[in-house]
């Protein structure tokens, strides 16, 4: 198996316009996707992140965007049908290629993880990105190897955390509170969301303890 990593400004597309306009991280997954006429229709769960206004004007352009056929949303996730007619997403969306991980979408760019038998396969996609320099000004190969599949693919069903929960350790990831050194401080992100720094502390080491294990299982740390 083959594993092609990369980095690209895609201009054409709705979801790098939206993400640098309102500074959301769109964590995107294609669910389905199938032919129609001349472009394609692609179903996708995206998890979205960053400030809650910015979040819901993200999600209102993108519902009453012109290539939005069908449209869901359920807090921070959104259920989106969209048309596409760009030859990016006839390559992207090869049947022989498989996408083990959501693509990150962010400050107008898009990351891309795609895995293939045929490494073939993946550097046709990536010189066929390269050479449309005015669709795609600026791409980035992040890596192409080979790699085993345990390595690619992690299957995971990750427990739901309660809205408070789930709040207290995104505004923790936002924030840097687990860089190193840290950028932010249980008061300081206590005080953002208006409890005090125990009632904080005791959502976000709830949420940890229940999404620690998995991450823990997915790096074989016993």
């Amino acid at each position: 198996m083959w594993s092609l990593k990369f980095k690209v400004l895609n201009e054409d597309s709705i979801y790098t316009v939206l993400t640098k306009k309102y500074k959301i991280t769109d964590y995107f997954y294609p669910v389905d996707v199938y032919k129609n006429g001349k472009g394609f229709h692609i179903l996708g769960i995206h998890l979205l992140e960053g400030e809650d206004k910015e979040k819901k004007s993200f999600a209102n352009a993108l519902k009453k965007h012109g290539k939005t056929v069908e449209f869901e949303q359920h807090d921070n996730m959104l259920v989106v049908l969209m048309k596409e007619e760009e030859k990016f997403y006839e390559l992207i969306y090869d049947p022989s290629l498989f996408h083990p991980s959501p693509a990150v979408i962010k400050e107008g760019y898009e990351n891309w993880d795609i895995a293939s038998y045929q490494r073939e396969k993946l550097e046709k996609l990536m010189h066929e990105i390269e050479k449309d320099k005015k669709a795609f000004p600026n791409f980035e190969l992040l890596n192409l190897k080979k790699t085993d599949l345990h390595e690619i693919y992690f299957p995971k069903i990750l427990p739901e955390l309660p809205e408070k929960q789930k709040a207290a350790f995104q505004l923790a990831l936002r924030h840097g509170y687990y860089t190193y050194p840290r950028k932010a401080d249980l008061k300081k992100l206590a005080g953002m969301i208006g409890v005090s720094i125990s009632t904080y502390q005791e959502h976000l080491r709830k949420a940890e303890a229940k999404l620690l294990p998995f991450f823990a299982e997915s790096l074989k740390i016993n």
